[in-house]
């Protein structure tokens, strides 16, 4: 049995912090019902694309059941309020005025079931000067500083090259769900749950909010190095290894780096390379050695050598080395989805193992209005109010002939 087997959610979201969030439940055993419009969300469209199926979509949207519902008719919104009836938790990343314009608003759905949470996931917020305001992955880069922190000293600002500002608040979603089912325990009730996008961002800041502030360090890009632990990327004879450290390594650590690369002397005191500070003042010297050494190495060689010799280290790998590595492999977090027309996609895995839990076999996303019959008849319509619905282009059906 599964953590959330029995909690039931519906999922009023498009593109990634909100389907993100909804999926993580998912994977844990939540039912979770991902309503869309009529034409189906926006992400089923959305680049990349492979043979017509959105990778996108793909995703993001697993292990869910699918009702395609226009809930701009009153009927529409008659549907979906007998769902909230049912309901534990509501998840949209639509604009903060989107659930109020279509009536599911939490003032709305928490009259209906006051045991029911709503996680809304937004750029900016529920309240405040920005709340309305437009945002995308890279303008959260932008205006939480971490666009500013990314990329080397003389270089400009740098983006990180996957969307982290809305898996991140998908994740809080997640949590912030979570807290609330809890509290649900505990009260009765439920709450609604406020994630901003640009807040997930700033919460990573730790110490450099405080640097900014009493020490006046806005400038932090450090490129390939690590300012406080001195770690750096090294280049091999095939890309780089990057090593942690290495010029505050301990004595020991220090002394069997140094014998590994060849360069036992400088563990010996006479050495320039002896004391952390001599490494720190004569790090140009040092890191021209180290390179001298790694370039006579591949990346996965190095890396070997250097854990063997207690150094963390990692090879630099691309997203194809990623695929096959032996750890990610063994610990679940590439999954494949095989798709109907025998397409192997593969996807990110769930990251949070809990010991004698069940984590949920992935399942194709649902097709638009897959289970729209099915869902539809659980609340207690008939057949012909079914049909009658989807003649009337309240819902749609749709039985899964083609890919998502």
């Amino acid at each position: 049995m599964s953590i959330l087997s029995g909690i039931r959610v519906l999922d009023l979201t498009h593109y990634i912090a909100g389907p993100y969030c909804s999926q993580i439940l998912a994977d844990y055993g939540a039912d979770v019902i991902k309503i869309e419009r009529i034409e189906g969300e926006i992400g089923r469209t959305s680049a990349p694309l492979h043979d017509d199926i959105s990778l996108y979509f793909v995703s993001e949207n697993r292990n869910k059941r699918g009702l395609s519902l226009d809930m701009k008719t009153v009927k529409g919104r008659e549907i979906f309020y007998r769902l909230v009836e049912t309901a534990d938790v509501v998840v949209t990343n639509y604009g903060s005025s989107v659930p109020q314009k279509l009536g599911f608003d939490y003032d709305t759905i928490s009259a209906i079931n006051p045991r029911i949470s709503m996680v809304h996931i937004t750029g900016f917020g529920a309240t405040g000067p920005y709340k309305d305001y437009g945002a995308y992955d890279g303008v959260i880069q932008s205006m939480s500083g971490l666009a500013e922190l990314s990329g080397h000293p003389d270089g400009p600002p740098t983006y990180v090259g996957f969307f982290v500002a809305d898996h991140l608040a998908g994740l809080q979603g997640a949590l912030g769900a979570m807290l609330a089912l809890f509290h649900r325990e505990r009260t009765g009730k439920g709450r609604f749950v406020d994630i901003s996008m640009l807040d997930g961002l700033v919460s990573l800041l730790g110490f450099s909010v405080a640097e900014a502030q009493l020490d006046g360090v806005i400038k932090q890009r450090w490129g390939l190095s690590d300012r406080f632990q001195v770690s750096k990327a090294f280049p091999t004879q095939d890309g780089y290894v990057f090593l942690g450290a290495y010029l505050n390594a301990p004595d020991n650590k220090w002394a069997a780096f140094a014998e590994l690369i060849g360069k036992s002397d400088w563990a010996q005191s006479h050495s320039q390379f002896y004391t952390e500070q001599g490494r720190r003042e004569n790090r140009e010297v040092l890191d021209s050695e180290i390179s001298k050494w790694t370039l006579q190495h591949t990346k996965e060689q190095a890396f070997v050598l250097l854990q063997q010799s207690g150094i963390a280290s990692s090879p630099v790998n691309n997203l194809g080395e990623v695929l096959s590595n032996p750890q990610i492999e063994h610990r679940g977090m590439v999954q494949t989805l095989l798709m109907h027309d025998g397409l192997a996609v593969a996807v990110p895995g769930t990251a949070i193992k809990i010991a004698g839990s069940n984590i949920k076999e992935p399942t194709l996303p649902p097709s638009l209005g897959e289970h729209s019959e099915e869902i539809l008849a659980d609340l207690g319509f008939s057949e012909m109010e079914i049909k009658d619905l989807e003649m009337n282009n309240i819902i749609r059906v749709e039985a899964r002939s083609a890919p998502v």
